[in-house]
């Protein structure tokens, strides 16, 4: 209750942006947020109701018992489902977040505070790939830091503060109605000028190596407004002055473009293709001592890589044909690369990994390499 009250109490009335308070609710009891946050700030504040349309400089909140998503700008609830013999988690955050980066795009801005667990920390991801702002409570500030450190553990977050300086640096970004001028909107969509773009990846090229150059403009644009705005820049140029000087901040960017949003079985169609139309018959064909060997490219955290060797592993044994399979996975960000070789995920891919293969994970064996090239052999 302590960020969520600090937060508020530092959000004017008028920034015309509106929030939504996704909390972890019992359904035993009655939640009080209502009146105690209405001690704290002046805006409006409603629980949701289903079909419910959101206004500017309003605050929602979720009711207990039920989960809450946003599509086509309205609000809709969804009832949890309790089994209390088998109790099954829930994420109500990283739901939200997940149809909030759908929904909104690049207008969607994800905030973590004090908290338990992982929750959250998927939503924050698709709320980065949308292209929009990922926010986390400092954890050195905060009672519980379990859920703002997991989501600082990916490195895809744009500012790490204090709730007060969080609630300051949102109504700074929303509250102008233009913050860069050097900016044009073009069918609803930032696009920076071609020589400010041309310069921001020669900069990125010469420094840190790496050439952008074959990316799309719409998203060179927008990811590169999103961090020139958390920097807290009013000028485009003054962002590229500082980005020519700041280590740090290049290696921010950086990391913003190269993009290490993954999930297991992301994309549902291809891994059904692989699954019935490829993977099936190459191992019908493979000799008991050659080995299949297999590249996944672009693989940032190790998702994919190890998505694969699932589903080879469970097909292997459908097939009755013992498989030696080496997966090869690689990418540019030696920072993804050493997340994905630890092979460590929060329990919220549960919501991913579907049960049959849940227990294939217990039987998969994994010898990380220290080389970039090469980060799992199975």
């Amino acid at each position: 209750m302590q960020p969520i009250e600090a937060f508020f109490a530092q959000m004017p009335s008028n920034t015309g942006a509106c929030f939504v308070v996704i909390q972890h609710l019992s359904p035993d009891f009655k939640s009080l947020m209502k009146e105690l946050l209405e001690r704290r700030t002046s805006l409006p504040i409603y629980k949701v109701e289903n079909g419910m349309v959101p206004c500017k400089d309003s605050i929602y909140l979720i009711p207990p018992g039920q989960n809450l998503i946003i599509r086509d700008r309205q609000f809709h609830l969804l009832s949890q489902e309790r089994d209390t013999a088998m109790p099954v988690p829930h994420y109500p955050i990283n739901l939200f977040f997940q149809s909030l980066a759908e929904d909104c795009g690049d207008r969607a801005i994800g905030v973590v505070l004090s908290g338990t667990g992982s929750d959250g920390t998927r939503g924050l991801q698709a709320i980065n790939e949308a292209g929009g702002l990922t926010l986390v409570q400092d954890p050195s500030t905060a009672e519980f830091n379990g859920m703002p450190n997991s989501a600082i553990e990916t490195r895809m977050i744009d500012q790490i503060l204090s709730p007060p300086e969080l609630a300051q640096t949102i109504a700074r970004l929303v509250g102008s109605p233009q913050v860069i001028a050097d900016l044009r909107t073009e069918s609803d969509r930032i696009r920076l000028a071609a020589p400010d773009l041309d310069q921001i990846i020669q900069i990125l090229s010469n420094q840190e190596q790496v050439d952008f150059s074959f990316y799309k403009e719409s998203t060179l644009s927008r990811r590169i407004h999103r961090r020139c705005l958390a920097a807290g820049f009013q000028s485009l140029r003054d962002y590229i002055q500082h980005l020519g000087t700041s280590e740090e901040e290049r290696m921010l960017l950086k990391s913003d473009l190269l993009i290490k949003v993954s999930s297991f079985f992301r994309n549902p169609e291809a891994w059904s293709f692989l699954e019935k139309q490829v993977l099936p018959g190459l191992l019908e064909v493979m000799e008991p001592q050659r080995p299949l060997r297999i590249w996944s490219a672009a693989c940032a955290t190790g998702e994919e890589a190890y998505s694969l060797a699932m589903l080879i592993h469970e097909l292997a044994d459908q097939l009755g044909c013992p498989v030696h399979a080496k997966i090869f996975a690689t990418d540019l960000d030696q920072a993804a690369l050493d997340r994905a070789s630890l092979g460590v995920y929060p329990d919220t891919i549960r919501s991913e990994v579907s049960a049959r293969f849940c227990t294939n994970i217990l039987n998969l064996e994994t010898t990380a390499s220290k080389s970039s090239e090469k980060f799992a052999r199975w």
